[in-house]
């Protein structure tokens, strides 16, 4: 097909718009609301223009191209009505940091040697020389406003975890509303009120918290102007570089774009084009990141403990006193903590270390339990997220999508839009709830008997209730996709569970994907002969070990039973700990690696910043070791494989009973569900080290249903007494729509559940009371 733009005979090979053509062959036109994973929209008209032969001036990102089209978009009159749109807008848009006369000196007269905060200038909008209106209104050449200009003087919100939003900076171009309920399926935003007092948000003005934002950044990302700026970059200006990388929190390690300046990381985006990315990643993966790495409690030099208390070091000196402990400790009388953060690199060498140095096999992970082992031994048969695409249906198992796994999630909502039946069997309501022709809650602590009823419909048809026999039916009579949430390894019947649904997934020739919270477990679990915390633990307190080497993990909160610790982290240990020797480390973005995902494939890593203070990688700091030590360790393939570890399994006698587990009744009516927080990265929790992150998943927080809460007469912050048969604890309240009414969640920080099933009947009153 040709067509002809501004006298260019231009060929185009599939149907395109015009904008997009002009685009793919440098021709300006300008454009607000226009996004290239959006539906056109045609809503801000700057970029109209003239077609031979056609009326009036239609939008050039609304129009598809026509073979023989004769357009101009670079006339006189075009840009005269493009002016007269642009002063519009400008009209109730601030703008002293796009019509100064000063403009081009302004930010080299604010340079200054004094200690003192910088007065000279006036350029305060977080997206200055990052906003794509002022590059319109810097291409139109406007100096001057010609319209009466109105201040909306909307307040600023502020009150939201990771970004600001000032509405007198919105253009209303849409886009931040369509990102979310086009492409991001999550239908948070809605344009609310009217002309100039229009605003962008929830309904109801709800937070967007209670609104089930995901907190993905997509909106924060297409806005293009200041209207919407991320909390923790929205005053480092531009970026200097944007490297591809890959997130390392969680095992789908999602391709990212590291931002950075100045040898810091600022930021990260999804891959692409910045402004033109709506993106799969979640809020960890969108937000946290930098957060982490630019975290100020991370440990900058080595240190000692002497016995009047710890003391900076130099590196030789700690590498020398590291090494005498190393030596000192006789075979077998050590164990070594490795964290599922590590990289495949950091991993071999450590395990190197442990076997050839320590002469030990001990090894192990503060996450590693029985119940984890079980559920990667079946995660050996996930499929791929590419093969899930085909599925005919989806059905997921106690999945929690509204912080994780937004890849996940996002095919899910995708699917259900497009008529592919879709069922949650779970508690908590997540972003793909609404999608869902049926969210399936079985009886309280009973979900055994549920998933037996559904392995009896399967085999012989007979069901329980119709929700469950169209279940059934579409397990039967179709391709289904089954996604099992990793929430189920904190469930006192995890083994038996799983064992149920690998029954209703061999039953139904069912496709299996089961991701994992941790960022690099395929890799550790791979690389690792591992044994289970509890395991360890109970040798520690026996006291068979003189020496723990706790690298980028540490569960204790008090000194064990051993003679020496050495810690080797980015973060601090808890004081109580007390490690004899802190070696301080490089986090991800900070040093190369490679990471093993849930879809069997290694991806690398490259350091983007300069390690935080004197700290080293755990590689440079691995082999001062070996070197000190007189070893050489060699060098990593990074040709591996996952490994199923039968043999590391839970037995397979006890996969097959389930734990009895009081059912609720009047005495204890409502149902505690207990979470083992699985936001961690080398052994921080982000809900304590990110205050954002700290909103969203509240860890020792009691999180019920309003309806409950009306009916309790509580409210957030209210301190409650939860009791069940056998525990007592006290806890805050915090209400979320997320739960489901007669339920309550709890996130556990500390890797226990503290109460003793799970889940687990009990009554609840205010504290004092």
């Amino acid at each position: 097909m040709k067509l002809t733009i501004n006298n260019r005979i231009i060929e185009i090979k599939k149907p395109a718009t015009l904008l997009e053509i002009a685009g793919q062959n440098d021709i300006y036109i300008p454009s607000l609301c226009a996004h290239p994973e959006l539906t056109p929209h045609g809503g801000c008209r700057l970029c109209i223009v003239e077609i031979e032969g056609r009326r009036g001036y239609p939008t050039a990102c609304t129009t598809v191209a026509e073979e023989g089209m004769v357009v101009r978009t670079d006339t006189g009159i075009l840009q005269k009505m493009r002016k007269d749109l642009v002063q519009l807008i400008l009209s109730e848009h601030p703008a002293g940091c796009l019509l100064c006369d000063d403009v081009e000196g302004c930010s080299f007269f604010q340079g200054t040697i004094r200690k003192v905060g910088v007065t000279t200038g006036c350029r305060w909008c977080p997206k200055d020389q990052d906003c794509e209106f002022q590059r319109i209104v810097e291409e139109f050449e406007i100096q001057e406003l010609e319209l009466p200009g109105l201040y909306r003087n909307i307040p600023v919100e502020k009150y939201d975890p990771f970004f600001d939003r000032d509405y007198n900076l919105c253009v209303y171009c849409d886009r931040c509303v369509r990102i979310c309920n086009e492409y991001r399926k999550s239908s948070v935003l809605s344009l609310r009120q009217r002309g100039a007092l229009t605003t962008i948000g929830p309904a109801f003005s709800d937070t967007h918290i209670d609104a089930l934002c995901e907190f993905c950044g997509a909106c924060v990302s297409v806005c293009p102007t200041g209207a919407m700026s991320e909390k923790s970059r929205k005053w480092w200006g531009l970026p200097e570089k944007y490297d591809p990388s890959v997130c390392p929190i969680c095992s789908l390690n999602c391709e990212i774009q590291v931002l950075s300046l100045n040898n810091k990381i600022v930021g990260t985006l999804p891959p692409g084009k910045p402004h033109e990315v709506g993106g799969e990643l979640c809020v960890k993966g969108r937000f946290c990141l930098s957060e982490l790495i630019n975290r100020t409690e991370r440990i900058s030099e080595p240190q000692f403990k002497y016995e009047e208390g710890y003391g900076i070091v130099s590196w030789d000196f700690a590498i020398n006193k590291t090494e005498k402990i190393l030596t000192e400790t006789k075979p077998k009388r050590s164990a070594v903590f490795l964290s599922p953060s590590l990289s495949l690199e950091e991993i071999s060498q450590a395990k190197y270390i442990a076997e050839n140095i320590l002469k030990t096999e001990d090894i192990t992970s503060s996450v590693i339990d029985k119940n984890l082992f079980a559920y990667m031994r079946l995660a050996g048969s996930s499929v791929t997220k590419k093969e899930l695409n085909n599925a005919s249906s989806f059905v997921s198992f106690f999945l929690n999508g509204n912080y994780n796994v937004a890849p996940v999630t996002m095919m899910i909502k995708t699917a259900a839009s497009n008529d592919v039946p879709y069922f949650q069997i779970g508690w908590v309501k997540d972003t793909t709830t609404r999608f869902a022709e049926h969210q399936l809650i079985p009886d309280p602590c009973e979900e055994h008997k549920y998933l037996d009823q559904i392995i009896s419909g399967i085999k012989n048809g007979k069901t329980e209730s119709a929700k469950q026999s169209k279940l059934i039916d579409v397990l039967k009579n179709s391709k289904p996709a089954v996604i099992i949430g990793p929430e189920i390894i904190s469930l006192s019947n995890c083994i038996p569970l799983l064992d149920k649904i690998r029954q209703i997934v061999k039953l139904t020739k069912a496709k299996l994907y089961m991701p994992n919270p941790y960022g690099n477990l395929n890799g550790l679990m791979a690389l690792v002969k591992l044994k289970t915390f509890n395991e360890i633990n109970e040798k520690i307190k026996e006291g068979k070990y003189d020496l723990l080497y706790l690298i980028g993990d540490n569960p204790f909160h008090k000194r064990p039973n051993v003679k020496h610790i050495v810690y080797q982290n980015a973060f601090p240990a808890s004081p109580q700990s007390e490690p004899d020797v802190i070696l301080p480390t490089a986090l991800w973005g900070e040093s190369d690696g490679s990471y093993l995902n849930t879809d069997r494939k290694v991806q690398k890593t490259k350091a983007v910043a300069e390690p935080h203070g004197y700290s080293l990688s755990h590689q440079d700091v691995f082999s001062k070791i070996a070197k000190k030590m007189q070893f050489k360790i060699p060098g990593f393939k990074t040709r591996v494989t996952v490994n199923e570890r039968e043999a590391n399994t839970a037995n397979p006698k006890s996969a097959k009973k389930h734990e009895t587990i009081a059912v609720p009744d009047k005495t204890f009516p409502y149902v505690l569900v207990q979470e083992k927080s699985q936001n961690i990265y080398s052994n921080l929790n982000l809900s304590s080290g990110i205050a954002g992150f700290g909103e969203l998943v509240k860890p020792a927080h009691i999180m019920l249903h309003p309806k409950d809460a009306g009916k309790l007469n509580l409210n957030n912050n209210d301190n409650v007494q939860l009791a069940s048969y056998q525990t007592k604890k006290c806890y805050p309240v915090i209400i979320r729509k997320q739960i489901t009414p007669g339920y309550f969640y709890l996130v556990q920080s500390n890797g226990k559940t503290e109460f003793e099933s799970n889940p687990c009947p009990v009554n609840i009153r205010k504290e004092h009371v």
